[in-house]
């Protein structure tokens, strides 16, 4: 049955019909319908979901081989399909391009056992391997290709399954059965990319669609492992690190590429350091704060992954710094170094900005908070650029100085109503009141131990500290009372 549409174009009466019926289910209540009701709606609603999916791929793709999209002026698929305004992705209309390619793909979609994202994996995966199989020499990127295709479908897959499930006994149900297809669709008498295209989909079943993103790409430097060889040999010739100071603001820009060694050993440290890091501590406390007070915008107020991964390479420079382990230059520790004026350094209006061994101005702040406890060369330059005083990393206080302070402290933060440190993991900084700037002199009597919170409140925050035993502090020092 064929009926006219409002715009005049002949349209099949089902389509109609759906249309309809989805007004219908669009003005429905899922809360107002009995508990099985609503269940079975979900149920059917879903593979309804999957099944229009298959039809709409079908559809675009007839919109792509009879180049259908010039009737609406496009000139492309994919430009029409965007002048729909609808959800279908780039990715997902190149498979629709190349549906005929992935006839197996194609009907698992149509079934409703393979979502639409993971049809588009598998599409992908398998154009990549198109032109290196099926040669007429027998040969997969220089290997036995029935040898390749047995191996990789058989035992890579069986051990990616296992993998993705946590790990599975060899008895376990599933692979002796994962296993029998899976050596019956090696061994079929069909072009070897056909036979890739039912392995995957045998992946796709057993794994959770989130984990096929990350096993096809092992599969496919499986199959061609003299690529993955030459990728590495590229990543040695394009490594680099361009690493500048923004020029019209604070901050520095870092990219590169780096090859298959540096970025493993990147990783791997930061993500080391990243476990370790004091301020994980804070992250918690506000996630949990923000949660019991009802709140949903937790991840505002805690470090984004990428904030924390920066985090964590700061506190590794910081580490490999203090350890020495780069030896010395001129006789010196290699160390940060830092000229600024005496008039920058106490914030006097007009003053030249404090300048690093790099050239680049930072805020005095900083450097007064890298003057409490850092390994530092500190010059403080007369008004002709003569040096008037110079400190370096003995002005710090000493091992055990600090375990002197720890003792009298408890490893607790000296401001008041502040109790972070070593009991919750938050490091202590040995700050001077008296700013060795001024003295020249590391006094233990005058040596406070604060927390790296309220450090930063008393230098970036420019906040009056009042410390357990009464006294006042502040950036400048101490706060005498007020006479009365």
């Amino acid at each position: 049955m064929e009926v006219v549409h409002q715009v005049g174009v002949t349209m099949p009466a089902g389509l109609l019909f759906l249309l309809a019926g989805l007004d219908e289910l669009d003005a429905l209540t899922p809360a107002d319908l009995a508990p099985e009701q609503a269940l079975q709606l979900a149920a059917a609603v879903l593979v309804a979901q999957d099944r229009l999916r298959a039809i709409a791929l079908r559809q675009v793709a007839d919109v792509e081989h009879r180049q259908l999209h010039d009737l609406d002026g496009c000139p492309s698929t994919g430009s029409w399909v965007a002048q729909q305004h609808t959800s279908m992705t780039r990715a997902q209309v190149a498979l629709a391009r190349g549906l005929d390619r992935v006839p197996q793909v194609t009907a698992r979609i149509a079934e409703g056992g393979l979502c639409l994202d993971g049809g588009v994996l598998i599409g992908q995966a398998l154009n990549r391997l198109r032109p290196h199989v099926d040669r007429p020499d027998g040969l997969i990127d220089g290997q036995p290709a029935e040898q390749v295709v047995t191996a990789v479908l058989v035992d890579g897959i069986c051990q990616l399954v296992g993998e993705a499930r946590g790990g599975l006994d060899d008895d376990h149900p599933v692979l002796p059965r994962l296993r029998t297809q899976l050596t019956e669709a090696a061994r079929a008498p069909l072009p070897e990319i056909t036979r890739l295209e039912t392995g995957f989909l045998l992946l796709a079943r057993d794994v959770e669609p989130g984990q096929l993103k990350q096993a096809l790409p092992v599969l496919i430097d499986a199959v061609l492992p003299c690529q993955l060889d030459d990728s590495a040999d590229d990543a040695d010739r394009n490594r680099s690190v361009d690493l500048r100071k923004h020029d019209d603001r604070a901050g520095w820009s870092l990219r590169g590429e780096l090859d298959d060694e540096t970025g493993e050993l990147l990783h791997t440290v930061l993500a080391a350091t990243m476990t370790v890091d004091p301020d994980n501590v804070s992250d918690t406390a506000a996630a949990r704060k923000a949660n019991q007070a009802g709140e949903d915008d937790v991840c505002l107020r805690v470090r984004s992954r990428r904030q924390r991964r920066h985090d964590a390479l700061r506190l590794l420079l910081q580490q490999v710094l203090g350890s020495k382990v780069l030896g010395t230059r001129s006789k010196l520790p290699v160390q940060i170094n830092v000229t600024i004026s005496n008039a920058a350094l106490h914030g006097q209006p007009g003053a030249l900005p404090a300048r690093t061994g790099s050239g680049a101005s930072v805020p005095s702040a900083l450097v007064r908070r890298w003057l409490c406890d850092s390994a530092i060369t500190r010059f403080v330059l007369s008004l002709g650029n003569k040096v008037i005083e110079l400190s370096h990393t003995e002005r710090t206080a000493k091992p055990h100085e600090r375990r002197i302070k720890l003792l009298e402290t408890g490893g607790t933060c000296q401001g008041a109503g502040c109790y972070r440190g070593h009991d919750t993991g938050d490091v202590l900084v040995p700050h001077h009141p008296d700013a060795y700037a001024r003295t020249g002199i590391t006094s233990l009597r005058d040596t406070v131990m604060l927390c790296d919170v309220t450090h930063h409140e008393l230098h970036e925050g420019h906040k009056t500290i009042r410390l357990k035993d009464g006294r006042l502090l502040n950036e400048n020092g101490w706060v005498l009372p007020q006479r009365e």
